[in-house]
């Protein structure tokens, strides 16, 4: 005979940090979704995507996730969830979601060495097809070539929605700008209010 799986209740603190990084979530497709609108450095990086090419983001074992897609020379963001991603993306946790979105991966890290971009925190180790382990920290599946590009592109989004004091403190080689993208990063601003509001019906939209 069976014994039952009962299974065990959140606690307030983990809803807590849950909520936190659903939101934190929300908030990076609507950024991703605005930056490719007006980034040069996006729209270049999205030109290596095939049309269609969809991504998702989130936590393991049933998380918030977000899916964003390429529709022409720009990022869509889809909804909350997964919907036919070619990769997937997957925090193993929600504290190691929380060290990334909070901007604390450098002071985080056993080593003094703080990653320079979103790059040197994805350090690409095999453990199965089409899966890779990044410091036992996140989890890929998909193609990894993919999943460099996805990288580097979700890297700009980050140089475009991070303050600069986040980023100083999170990176060792904090982004620099041009004039151009100065105003990019101005232009994001003052718009992210507004793109929050349009997306708001995809905070409630659930893919698989």
């Amino acid at each position: 005979m069976e014994e039952a799986v009962i299974a065990t209740p959140k606690s307030l603190v983990y809803r807590i940090k849950e909520f936190i990084i659903k939101m934190s979530l929300f908030l990076f497709g609507a950024t991703f979704e605005l930056v490719s609108k007006y980034s040069k450095e996006l729209k270049k990086e999205l030109g290596l995507w095939e049309e269609g090419r969809a991504f998702s983001l989130g936590i393991m074992n049933g998380g918030p996730a977000i899916t964003v897609q390429k529709k022409g020379d720009r990022a869509v963001f889809v909804g909350m969830g997964h919907y036919n991603p070619k990769l997937s993306i997957y925090f193993k946790n929600v504290d190691g979601a929380l060290l990334v979105f909070l901007g604390q991966v450098g002071r985080n890290k056993a080593s003094s060495k703080k990653p320079t971009s979103w790059l040197d925190y994805f350090h690409l180790a095999p453990i199965g097809s089409h899966m890779s382990s990044i410091e036992q920290r996140i989890f890929l599946h998909g193609d990894q070539a993919e999943a460099i590009q996805t990288v580097r592109a979700m890297n700009i989004v980050q140089k475009y929605l991070f303050p600069d004091f986040i980023l100083k403190r999170s990176f060792k080689v904090p982004p620099t700008y041009t004039i151009e993208q100065l105003v990019v990063k101005g232009l994001v601003y003052c718009m992210l209010g507004l793109a929050l509001a349009m997306n708001l019906p995809k905070l409630f939209k659930k893919g698989g």
